[in-house]
């Protein structure tokens, strides 16, 4: 039987052009318009306590924005008192995607009288002045993914996570640690003098695993390692934490896989 000329040419593209990201499948968790400005947030995971990797789809009279600067404000309201979180700002270029990756480390779980809001300054060229637009309240689930060290009488905030949903085998880790910029708690600095051992633990079938590396620290003040997961299940990676000669203690932080 012979085909036809299109529907060779059909099967070739179907089987050689470019496939469905994930990205564009995320669902998109807030959303703000103002004139011809659009910007939605997405996240693959419900907002969460700790580490948030949100992208950015930012469009203008419905055309994805080539370039856009964005600057992020969480605050949490809890009536007496605000306070921010630490976070990463897109770069101005987006990904490959069409969208632009940032980080929420947010600090706190909503609660009945302590509400997350979320705006953003947008500027779509270096020299124009920023639109700022409100997603409005966000609402930010509790997890085990955060935990606090204190030294010379500061809190240092901690949080594990992954830049991609953990999976069997290899995966890249990130830490983060930060303490608030003053007592004002709007702006906070990256710790970058700590040192960390990882040790993934598998409790309901007693063993660990190899190949795992040690976050260090990288440019953009975030710490970077690989933990190894060897099989499916929950795990306990235990994050050992010291600066110099001092040790803080272990941390455990749970994963489901």
């Amino acid at each position: 039987m012979k085909l036809s000329l299109s529907l060779v040419l059909s099967v070739f593209v179907l089987a050689c052009g470019p496939a469905p990201t994930a990205v564009q499948s995320l669902p998109v968790r807030a959303s703000a318009t103002d004139g011809a400005l659009t910007v939605e947030l997405l996240s693959s995971e419900p907002l969460h306590v700790g580490q948030n990797q949100v992208r950015y789809r930012v469009t203008h009279d419905g055309q994805l924005a080539p370039h856009a600067l964005i600057t992020q404000h969480p605050v949490m309201d809890m009536g007496s008192m605000k306070h921010a979180c630490p976070l990463l700002n897109p770069d101005h270029a987006p990904a490959e995607d069409g969208l632009y990756p940032g980080l929420l480390v947010f600090t706190m779980a909503t609660m009945d009288e302590a509400k997350w809001t979320l705006s953003l300054d947008v500027a779509l060229e270096h020299d124009a002045a920023p639109v700022t637009v409100s997603l409005g309240e966000v609402v930010v689930a509790d997890s085990a993914l955060k935990q606090v060290v204190t030294r010379d009488g500061r809190r240092i905030t901690l949080t594990m996570g992954f830049p991609e949903a953990p999976h069997v085998g290899t995966n890249e880790l990130i830490i983060t640690a930060h303490v608030a910029h003053d007592m004002m708690m709007m702006s906070f600095d990256p710790v970058t003098d700590l040192a960390f051992t990882v040790t993934p633990e598998m409790p309901s079938m007693g063993h660990g695993s190899a190949h795992n590396l040690a976050p260090t620290l990288s440019e953009d003040g975030l710490y970077r390692g690989v933990v190894n997961f060897s099989m499916p299940g929950d795990w306990v990676v235990h994050l050992g934490v010291a600066a110099g000669d001092a040790t803080f203690g272990t941390f455990d932080f749970p994963f489901s896989l």
